[in-house]
């Protein structure tokens, strides 16, 4: 059953007139408007993309739910689209994207995307974990990162920082790609390249590990160590020690050293974290030397 949206709103001063009024289904109706609540429409139950027809000014794509990959890539189409004629369409529930873009997306997302030099998460595509490994302390508490230039014969890539250790990356090729190159400069200036064969059909995934080393430790490389060492041995410890730290003080409170004083606490939290990172500091402290290409699909 079709409702009468008014393209400007009421409460925004639109009339009544034919050329403010469109029908739209209860669902893309509520999608207009999330926030009222005598709508009957449920937009979460919308469709994602309008039609490719859809009139200009309701033309807006929504926010999916449930669905992580095709989310990633919607909300790029707002990195290079803005919206204008249905800005008064474009709500919290959608992306602001253009009408044309909108329009689009239903039936061209991948493409789109491409055409910007994005490699789309909700198609086929390659990915290598890039991971350094410090082969002793020294690189390990070095403040310098690695630097990683690459190439590739494919259509678009991304680099993308990610949380799972210092200078972790991950480097996305489209579908097409076959071949890549990666250059990489170690904290200690080293340079190496890598080659890697991406032809896995339905996408690669490899993790290359990459044995680094920091600079000599030297008068003008000490006090970079310093502020390395206290961020690697303290301000990391002290992290990942509170919560246990605060539980542990709380139960038994005898066990804060310096009767209980602040200065104690932190120490004791310090204390916790370190014990908790211990292997991790003994795994970099024997760091390996050997550079290895793993394929994360066959483990």
């Amino acid at each position: 059953m079709n409702e009468v949206h008014h393209v400007v709103h009421l409460s925004q001063g639109g009339a009544n007139s034919l050329d403010n009024l469109v029908g739209l289904c209860g669902d893309c109706h509520a999608l207009m408007h999330p926030t009222v609540d005598v709508i009957k429409g449920n937009e979460v139950q919308a469709d994602v993309f309008p039609d490719e027809y859809a009139t200009d000014s309701v033309s807006v794509v929504r926010r999916p739910h449930g669905n992580d990959d095709l989310e990633y890539d919607v909300e790029r189409l707002s990195e290079f689209s803005k919206p204008d004629v249905n800005t008064n369409a474009v709500t919290k529930a959608s992306v602001p994207t253009s009408a044309k873009i909108a329009r689009q997306a239903g039936t061209s997302l991948r493409q789109i995307l491409l055409n910007q030099g994005y490699v789309p998460r909700t198609s086929s595509y390659h990915r290598v974990s890039v991971r350094p490994k410090p082969v002793n302390l020294l690189a390990a508490i070095s403040t310098r990162g690695i630097e990683l230039t690459t190439r590739s014969d494919g259509t678009a890539l991304e680099v993308e920082e990610v949380d799972d250790g210092p200078n972790a990356l991950d480097v996305y090729f489209s579908a097409d790609t076959n071949n890549s190159e990666f250059d990489i400069q170690e904290p200690s200036g080293d340079m190496s390249t890598n080659e890697l064969a991406l032809n896995h059909t339905s996408g690669s995934r490899l993790r290359l590990e990459k044995p680094v080393r920091g600079p000599d430790l030297t008068a003008a490389t000490l006090p970079e160590y310093a502020v390395g060492g206290a961020k690697y041995f303290g301000w990391q410890s002290l992290k990942l020690g509170v919560i246990p730290g605060v539980i542990l003080a709380f139960l038994f409170p005898p066990l804060i050293p310096a009767g209980g004083s602040l200065f104690g606490f932190i120490a004791f939290v310090l204390i916790i974290g370190l014990l908790i990172r211990t292997p991790a500091i003994y795994e970099d402290a024997t760091g390996t030397t050997t550079e290895r290409v793993i394929d994360e699909r066959n483990e």
